[in-house]
């Protein structure tokens, strides 16, 4: 049975995923590339969605009320995805020649 964290990041990679790969088809005019590029960043989304999901329980604690725990762990996590994103897209460019 799929757990409510498989379904969460399953909706993190496709919300991620599908407009960055067609996004990335129209500027490259290439199927492989766009793919490299909307993969590698829709998995560091995604491990960067996880990680500072994790992370801010920790950081919030439980001294402040749930409405403000949550809402501060959701900012906490989006700007995760975005980070962990960014900055595997920037290794993988880092490795590979220059796609664009």
């Amino acid at each position: 049975m799929i757990g409510p964290l498989t379904i969460q990041i399953g909706i993190v990679f496709l919300c991620v995923f599908v407009p960055l790969f067609i996004v990335a088809l129209v500027m490259m005019k290439s199927v492989r590339r766009a793919f490299s590029v909307a993969a590698v960043f829709a998995a560091g989304s995604t491990l960067g969605y996880v990680l500072a999901g994790a992370a801010s329980q920790w950081a919030v604690g439980r001294e402040v009320a749930q409405e403000t725990r949550q809402a501060m762990m959701i900012a906490f996590s989006a700007a995760g995805a975005a980070a962990g994103g960014a900055i595997a897209l920037w290794a993988f460019l880092r490795r590979t020649r220059p796609i664009v």
